[in-house]
């Protein structure tokens, strides 16, 4: 009897290749959609967070009549009573329980005792809000912050530990940026050049009312994007510093120092320390020389009637410095 042998149909290996090349060719077409797909979605949330701060912003000045200090010492002589703007807008961002843990009657510190150390429990809490989702590291940038001794006369050093923000005041342009922006003013780099929230002391309260921005509030930031937490960064590159550069780096929405940001502007792909110069957005995250985020091309800024503006990383001095100043008379150039 003759065995009848059945023949199986199957792919060779050369069709096996051409099929897996082609799934390759598709995956790596799809990939990059996926991820545009990805930051679209984050860079969209990160817009409504400035959104939201920007709603408490306008929350406190409706109650006070005034904006809060980009920054506060409200006590004349030592031991100072250091606060950050953070702490003001808590009231406003449905943050109740944080709010009735603080005494402001100290800073957040190691030099406020019991007080002093329960504040810091309160500034080291992650708030969504306050965190870019582009951003690396989410909310689990908690980071060892401070000043220095010596900061203010007769200050003691203060240090804290604090949850991340990756927003920041725009409090004014100074040095080469300054330069470069108005070489063709007329007046110069002179006048005012202070942002929209100025500082506070015991001796003399910012006057942060909506009137004081005779710029237009359509045409000053409140805030911008600038990735907060552990880490500096060169681009997206991370820079290796040392650890009195993050502590001084104003990285928390708790921390005082996110209110102290007069920007002196720095060259592309800075190394550290960065030498200054006319880029102002997405150089670097160190705190005085500009602003940075992760989304590619630019930054979100809250402006100040609550409205937010993505601006290109590729801003022309004068046309950025025109948007932190709220009383120097430019006319902001359209892009």
């Amino acid at each position: 009897m003759r065995k009848q042998w059945s023949v199986r149909s199957g792919f060779t290996l050369v069709e096996l290749l051409v099929v897996i090349a082609i799934i390759g060719v598709m995956v790596g077409l799809l990939l990059p959609a996926v991820q545009a797909a990805r930051e679209a979605a984050r860079r969209m949330s990160c817009s409504n967070n400035l959104k939201q701060i920007g709603l408490a912003f306008h929350n406190y000045e409706s109650t006070y009549k005034t904006f809060p200090a980009a920054w506060g010492v409200y006590q004349p002589a030592p031991p100072y009573n250091l606060q950050g703007l953070g702490i003001a807008l808590l009231p406003f961002m449905e943050q109740t329980t944080l709010v009735d843990q603080y005494n402001s009657s100290v800073s957040p510190s190691n030099q406020g005792g019991p007080i002093g150390i329960a504040n810091v429990a309160v500034i080291s809490t992650p708030i969504a809000t306050f965190v870019c989702p582009s951003a690396p590291g989410g909310l689990d940038r908690i980071y060892d912050g401070g000043v220095p001794a010596g900061a203010l006369p007769g200050l003691a050093a203060l240090t804290w530990r604090a949850a991340p923000s990756d927003y920041s005041v725009t409090t004014g342009v100074r040095n080469t940026y300054a330069a470069l922006a108005y070489a063709a003013f007329p007046g110069g780099a002179g006048g005012s050049r202070g942002g929209a929230l100025a500082q506070s002391t015991f001796q003399a309260p910012a006057n942060n009312k909506m009137s004081s921005i005779i710029d237009g509030t359509s045409n000053t930031f409140l805030m911008g994007e600038r990735t907060g937490g552990n880490r500096i960064y060169s681009g997206m590159r991370e820079l290796p510093v040392p650890a009195a550069v993050i502590a001084a780096n104003g990285g928390g929405w708790g921390d005082p120092l996110v209110g102290e940001h007069w920007i002196t502007g720095t060259v592309r792909n800075p190394s550290f320390p960065a030498a200054e110069g006319p880029c102002a957005i997405n150089c670097t995250n160190l705190r005085s020389t500009g602003f940075h985020s992760f989304h590619p091309g630019g930054a979100h800024f809250l402006m100040a009637d609550a409205s937010v503006q993505f601006i290109t990383d590729s801003v022309a001095p004068f046309s950025f410095a025109a948007r932190i100043t709220r009383a120097k008379g430019e006319v902001v150039p359209s892009e």
